[in-house]
């Protein structure tokens, strides 16, 4: 008769000693994940705030196509069925935008009446 050979789930090793492993690899993967998450976050402050003073450098028909363009954008992904998190961050450039708009008094009468 021949041997089967030893399965994945049959091994030296018990049950309890590679759930501990598996356990001690998870805490240890998190805490480094952890550990990279400040300077992430620093990251993206420093990139919407840089985001921020761009949009705020145009001029107001420069807001206005500004908030079409990205608005345009993130409907597009939401019809075509984009992730949570991908429309999440397709939201930001809009509500940047946004803001801007409304710090400067652009309100939705001159969003849609064309100056003559």
């Amino acid at each position: 008769m021949a041997k089967h050979p030893q399965s994945e789930l049959e091994s030296d090793v018990p049950i309890r000693e590679q759930f501990e492993q598996a356990t001690r690899a998870v805490v240890e993967g998190g805490r480094a994940v952890a550990s990279q998450l400040p300077g992430a976050l620093d990251g993206a402050r420093e990139m919407v705030g840089s985001a921020s003073a761009a949009v705020d450098d145009l001029s107001d028909q420069g807001v206005v196509a500004a908030m079409a363009l990205s608005a345009g954008v993130t409907i597009g992904l939401f019809l075509a069925g984009a992730p949570r998190l991908i429309l999440a961050l397709a939201c930001l450039p809009t509500l940047i935008a946004v803001r801007s708009a409304l710090q400067r008094g652009v309100g939705p009468a001159q969003l849609v009446t064309p100056r003559g």
